[in-house]
């Protein structure tokens, strides 16, 4: 498995042979790095690598929650139908005190840890955890790498195929925007 692939904003996916910390170094001043990860101790090797390229390029973190996927008719944050003027009181980027109140403490924890280690760091609660929530998400974060454990190797794969027409690209004439994806193995 190659270290990473490169997801385009309009998901299509190439070969990188970068190293991740030179893709970060390369970045604009306000990158972004996306984390996936959940409540299993395989993606603390995930939360490190992070810690590690943002402490040394300054980037935000935002981890994905993959166990904030309950299913198709339950979503992990208040809905326009599950309580009045709920849908404004989340954005897209969670607070630890916005993932304690949505009932994920787990997340909201990972968060203050990387906040410990000098990070600015949000947490995410998708809807739906699969390559193609994960690719728009990306993109609608202007995101410059999404970090995913080896050990999730569906996901890895799924993200190599995601190809498709999820997100438009900006105008033909501009080269869209790209976003790493490197898999990071176990500790």
């Amino acid at each position: 498995m190659p270290a990473g692939v490169v997801l385009m904003r309009a998901c299509h996916l190439v070969s990188v042979t970068l190293p991740a910390l030179e893709v970060v170094k390369q970045m604009k001043p306000a990158a972004t790095i996306i984390a996936v990860t959940s409540d299993n101790e395989r993606h603390r090797p995930v939360l490190d690598r992070a810690v590690s390229l943002a402490s040394e390029t300054g980037a935000t973190v935002i981890l994905f929650d993959l166990d904030a996927d309950l299913g198709p008719l339950i979503s992990p944050l208040p809905t326009d139908w599950s309580g009045d003027g709920n849908e404004q009181q989340f954005g897209e980027r969670l607070e630890p005190n916005d993932l304690d109140a949505a009932g994920q403490a787990t997340l909201a924890d990972q968060v203050r840890v990387v906040r410990a280690a000098g990070v600015n760091a949000f947490g995410w609660l998708p809807p739906k955890a699969d390559a193609e929530s994960l690719a728009k998400y990306a993109a609608s974060q202007r995101a410059d790498l999404v970090l995913v454990s080896t050990e999730d190797a569906e996901l890895v794969g799924a993200l190599r195929s995601a190809a498709g027409p999820a997100l438009e690209a900006r105008s033909a004439d501009q080269e869209p925007d790209r976003i790493h994806v490197e898999a990071v193995p176990p500790g």
